[in-house]
């Protein structure tokens, strides 16, 4: 099959799954997200564990696997909301959006250095990037490209229907620098663990996480103010909400600067995912990778 008919094919299936009941699709979602539970061992115990090393001094074992599951049905339920927005007119869905805190986003915009709205997978986070539509300024998102062509088209078909404009990560630094000198405004993610020759070791949780340093040295290199943004949902309804620019920090010690922002930014990240712990993406094992340890001599 090509894959012109394949990405119809895609495009027919999100477009009848958007039009489920709101009762129905999240029936469909609590119980997808249930069997994903059940039935996939090695991500139910990737979940568990994350959320035990990090909230287990607050939680009980119930209150952990309560809110493993809880996790996984808020995944599954992504890709009904996604569906269900696809059928939406921009109206319409900013609708569902109650956005807090735009001052913030405007004073910093206002100085003219661009903004990058910093972010972590906290709710609907495909969906919470249209808050920045709300502000009425141009904005744009980093991505990640899909190796499979008709799924990456249908997903750019639904991010940018719009008009917003999504930017891939690979090579994306002389864009960025044109974006962002321009006044744009950029959402990304910063929570996701990368091999140790592409970030830096953060504390998250009260654990290194290695965590990437791209986006340190690109605000150090521009100058462009940092915003953080929260999102969470229930039923439908998304709030969001934007906070003080985070100050860059800068000594003249470049790798020190990049751990210390690194580190800010993560530290506010943590401060969103405590907030909302069942809506975030603990599948994701954001402490595989280990700081260096040398062997003891002997």
């Amino acid at each position: 099959m090509s894959n012109e008919k394949v990405y119809k094919l895609l495009k027919l299936l999100v477009l009848l799954l958007g039009r489920l009941p709101i009762s129905v699709a999240t029936f469909c979602s609590d119980l997808l997200g249930l069997l994903w539970f059940k039935l996939d061992k090695r991500h139910r115990k990737v979940t568990l564990d994350n959320i035990e090393k990090a909230l287990g001094d607050q939680m009980t074992p119930f209150q952990v696997m309560k809110t493993g599951k809880q996790v996984f049905k808020n995944i599954a339920s992504i890709f009904f909301e996604i569906a269900w927005s696809y059928g939406l007119d921009r109206e319409t869905l900013l609708s569902h959006f109650t956005v807090k805190g735009i001052e913030h986003l405007e004073s910093a915009q206002a100085k003219g250095r661009g903004v990058m709205v910093l972010a972590g997978h906290l709710g609907n986070f495909d969906l919470n990037i249209h808050a920045i539509e709300e502000t009425r300024l141009k904005g744009y998102g980093l991505y990640r490209k899909m190796d499979f062509e008709p799924l990456e088209r249908l997903l750019l078909d639904i991010r940018q229907r719009f008009g917003l404009t999504m930017v891939p990560i690979r090579g994306a630094s002389k864009k960025l620098d044109t974006i962002l000198g321009e006044g744009g405004v950029v959402g990304t993610l910063l929570d996701q663990s990368v091999d140790w020759y592409r970030g830096v070791f953060v504390d998250f949780f009260g654990r290194s996480a290695c965590t990437n340093n791209g986006f340190a040295a690109l605000v150090m290199r521009t100058k462009t103010a940092v915003v953080p943004m929260c999102g969470m949902r229930k039923n439908r309804k998304f709030v969001i909400e934007f906070f003080p620019e985070i100050p860059l920090e800068q000594t003249g010690d470049r790798i020190k600067d990049i751990e210390n922002n690194t580190q800010n930014y993560t530290t506010v990240i943590e401060s969103m995912v405590r907030r909302f712990p069942d809506q975030y993406f603990w599948v994701h094992n954001r402490w595989k990778i280990k700081p260096y340890c040398s062997f003891p001599r002997k």
